[in-house]
């Protein structure tokens, strides 16, 4: 619209443009025979099938143009053609800023007419502007109306009174020959009762109104028109044309339209308006002439605008003569509301309350423009009358099972503009809203309403999920199967648009939060139970506290079997990363099945994956995880063998002693890493099983002539077993092992059951009092990091590379002349740090290790790391 305006339509900017927008609308439609997409607006935004766009300036004005122009919304076909198109293009370029304008060209354009793939869909909208709540109706109306070049005595009742005075004693000889000036008549109207003394040849008016009737209302109407045009181009000619207007006048009209300027002239010294008193005074009469059809009940509430219309264009000749003001503003680019809205917000201001209730509480409810329902609502809200507000929009929901198309229509269009109030705190019906959409949805064949619910759907839905109520958007998914057993593709169609399954990690952290989770959350997680495990599973995966780790599994079980069915399927054929975040919920929920699938699967799976499978069955905490890691041992891979070993040990669990046993054995150790067999030994002391100590006691006590037979780092290690498995063996092992209370004080720490934390660390950390050098190293090459913290577990330093976090590495620390070598894992540490895990290394490196770590306590007992805050352990 912008380059039509600037270039016009056939200029080759335009044309590109154009092309561009063509393209952009074709890809939006959706496929189906019956399909289409709705552009509506609500307030200034604009909605597709009731979800609002990001606004900026200009979707703002254009929003702001559609309302004005009461445009509820454009109904686009996808067999939408390009003439069509263009001539909405040039609909709204030629119609300007001006909302009237647009409304002319618009129903020039397309008008009634069935054919046309693109549908307006015109709704009123009434109600109070928020903004303008303070001032007057009137006060609003001066926008289109008011003009400071006008002649004062335009805005005197009085002197109008004088006016059809005069006239008329010109007519019956008092007045001068050829017609009395403008204004020239003395005051009159306080001497009689009841108003104005009118000198008439049929008598004096008594006082009283006579009933309105239409045609007096029109010719009302025009005898204010020439008062203007007398009183902007004051002549002789002019003054004839008026006095010859009053001659014809019928005497009710002159009766009625007398009595009004009278009643306006009362309130004139106290009321403040900027409306010019012809264009008062004409629409009170329209209002009034409204009110009394429609409380005689000669005209229903849906035929009142259709009248008010008809009213409106009556006075077009009168507006434009005092349209001064709204040409300026439209100049201005500022959006003018239509006349006949602004009588349709006035003559429901008239409306008294129970006539609004009774019309709101009928069949005929959605003839009523949403925004004057959104009013009146409002106000019932502020009363606290919660009872009649859900009365009102429980009777709005059944107007879509109405007949007739229209009604229909216009009920799925108000609720997607009052979605807010269905929903808003004491009233609670948006489920029922949604279930009566949902209904329809499969009820109505007609693709132009079906479009309008569809857009009703969405909103109530997203309205639902933003205020949190579990209880609508589980009635959202369950009309949704419906919806889907009847009308697969619509059900398709919306599914991506209300956006459940997209929001439940969000639902699943308000319920890690609150003390209980509510049982409507859990009725929506069934009925979305694919994904919701999948959300699930993730999550559990990222839990760091123990309490978030159980409510996990607490919900998982609430899903009952389905969910369970999904987490099995997706460890059976799920891809490496869905089925590797299962695992944990699993080792809780179905021990058989992960010990049925893992063994298959792991075998596909690289080390990387591996080790997430042990950390998941650690985090799950399981009694039986031990037992658990012990069958799939011989699947793992190499580097993740250790750290399996470990959590056996910190799983307490004794059934799994003999196999350790077996793999402690010396004899029994070749062909396994050192790592293997001293981890095998400290997951020994962590279980402190008194079957294990004549196993411990031979790797401390065997010699062979006048050496022992261990290594000596294996020996501290069985000695710190022993030690854990009786404390009388401490004093022994001092005695006749020769090893130094500084080794033994550098020990494996035991498990904690009331730790707050998924995982504790398997060995105290220490922080060195300077820092060491070291080289990592691997296929992708080579990399320093200076180590500031070390355990016999890993450590953490400072990098200089970007290092792949997760791949293993060779690492080499210089101690001296001395070197600790070994593999490790990478693990993700703070910004600019690196920490890694010891996956394989030598007797004596780990040695060397320990003689490390006890030189740093012996020489600064309070360098020991402070208490660990809860990050992920090395």
């Amino acid at each position: 619209m912008k380059y039509v305006r600037l270039y016009g339509f056939q200029h080759k900017r335009t044309e590109g443009q154009f092309e561009i927008s063509w393209n952009e609308l074709q890809q939006g439609l959706p496929k189906d025979s019956d399909g289409g997409f709705l552009l509506g607006v609500s307030s200034n935004r604009l909605l597709i099938d009731g979800v609002a766009l990001e606004s900026g300036q200009a979707e703002r004005s254009f929003a702001q143009l559609l309302t004005a122009a009461g445009l509820a919304s454009i109904h686009f076909s996808n067999k939408v053609t390009v003439d069509d198109f263009a001539r909405l293009i040039r609909a709204f370029a030629v119609g300007g800023s001006k909302a009237q304008d647009v409304v002319k060209q618009i129903k020039e354009t397309f008008g009634d007419n069935k054919t046309s793939t693109i549908r307006i869909n015109e709704v009123k909208f009434v109600a109070a502007d928020p903004g303008t709540s303070d001032v007057t109706i009137a006060a609003q109306i001066a926008a289109q109306t008011l003009g400071p070049e006008f002649k004062e005595w335009l805005n005197d009742p009085q002197k109008l009174l004088q006016l059809i005075a005069a006239a008329e004693g010109s007519r019956s000889g008092g007045g001068v020959a050829g017609g009395a000036p403008v204004g020239s008549v003395p005051n009159v109207g306080g001497s009689q009762p009841g108003g104005v003394a009118a000198s008439t040849g049929e008598g004096t008016w008594a006082g009283g109104v006579v009933p309105l009737q239409e045609e007096e209302v029109i010719q009302a109407i025009r005898l204010l028109t020439k008062f203007g045009e007398a009183g902007t181009e004051p002549s002789t000619a002019q003054q004839q044309s008026l006095q010859v207007e009053l001659t014809n006048a019928d005497a009710n009209t002159k009766v009625n339209l007398q009595q009004l300027l009278e009643s306006l002239a009362a309130k004139a010294p106290s009321e403040k308006s900027d409306t010019p008193l012809l264009m008062k005074a004409a629409e009170h009469m329209a209002i009034r002439f409204a009110m009394e059809r429609f409380q005689k009940g000669d005209v229903k509430v849906n035929a009142v605008h259709q009248m008010l219309e008809h009213m409106s264009r009556q006075m077009d000749t009168l507006r434009q003569i005092l349209r001064v003001h709204e040409d300026k503003m439209s100049k201005a680019g500022m959006l003018v509301e239509s006349h006949a809205d602004i009588l349709d917000r006035m003559f429901w201001a008239e409306v008294p309350e129970a006539g609004k209730k009774s019309v709101l509480l009928s069949n005929e409810a959605a003839c009523v423009p949403p925004r004057n329902i959104r009013q009146f609502i409002e106000v019932l809200l502020e009363r606290g009358d919660k009872e009649g507000a859900s009365a009102i929009l429980q009777n709005y929901c059944g107007c879509l099972g109405a007949k007739d198309a229209d009604p229909r229509r216009k009920a799925a269009i108000g609720m997607s503009q009052l979605a807010d109030l269905f929903a808003a705190p004491g009233i609670d019906l948006i489920g029922s809203a949604v279930h009566k959409i949902g209904e329809a949805l499969i009820r109505d064949s007609d693709p132009e309403v079906q479009s309008l619910l569809s857009a009703a759907f969405v909103r109530l839905s997203t309205e639902a999920g933003n205020r949190k109520q579990f209880g609508a958007l589980s009635e959202v998914c369950r009309a949704i199967e419906e919806v889907a057993r009847h009308r697969s593709a619509m059900a398709n169609e919306l599914r991506p648009r209300i956006g459940v399954e997209n929001r439940l990690p969000e639902f699943i952290e308000e319920a890690l939060r609150l003390p209980q989770v509510p049982p409507d959350l859990i009725l929506v997680l069934r009925r979305t139970s694919q994904a919701a495990v999948e959300h699930l599973a993730d999550r559990f995966f990222r839990c760091m506290r123990r309490e978030e780790c159980d409510r996990m599994v607490d919900i998982v079980k609430e899903l009952g079997p389905d969910g369970m069915q999904q987490a099995r399927e997706m460890l059976r054929t799920g891809q490496v990363r869905q089925a590797a975040s299962v695992v944990g919920l699993l080792s809780r929920l179905d021990v058989p099945t992960l010990l049925e699938l893992l063994p298959v699967r792991l075998p596909e799976w690289n080390r990387f994956y591996h080790d997430i499978i042990v950390r998941q069955i650690a985090y799950g905490a399981a009694a039986d995880r031990g037992r658990t890691l012990l069958e799939i041992l011989e699947h793992l891979d190499a580097m993740v063998l250790p750290q399996a070993i470990d959590e056996i040990g910190m799983s307490g669990d004794r059934t799994t002693v003999p196999p350790l046993m077996v793999m402690a054995e010396a004899g029994d150790s070749q062909g396994r890493s050192a790592i293997v067999q001293m981890k095998a030994v400290e997951s020994l002391g962590r279980l402190r099983e008194p079957e294990s100590i004549p196993v411990l006691r031979n790797l401390l006590e065997n010699k062979k002539m006048w050496k022992w037979i261990n290594h000596r780092e294996l020996r501290i290690t069985a000695a710190q077993a022993l030690a854990k498995i009786d404390p009388r063996y401490g004093s022994q092992v001092m005695a006749d092992s020769g090893l130094e209370p500084g080794e033994l004080a550098i020990a494996p720490l035991d498990a904690a059951p009331a730790c707050p934390w998924v995982r504790q660390r398997r060995y105290e950390r220490i922080v060195l009092r300077k820092t060491l050098s070291a080289i990592i190293s691997s296929s992708w090459g080579k990399s320093s990091i200076l180590l500031r913290e070390l355990s016999l577990g890993g450590g953490m330093g400072t990098k200089e590379d970007n290092l792949r976090v997760g791949s293993e590495a060779n690492i080499d620390i210089s101690v001296g002349v001395r070197h600790i070598r070994g593999q490790v894992l990478l693990r993700r540490a703070r910004v600019n740090e690196v920490g890694f895990e010891i996956v394989n290394t030598d007797m004596e490196s780990r040695y060397r290790l320990r003689t490390v770590l006890m030189e740093a306590v012996e020489r600064a007992p309070e360098i020991r790391a402070s208490e660990w805050g809860g990050q992920r352990k090395l």
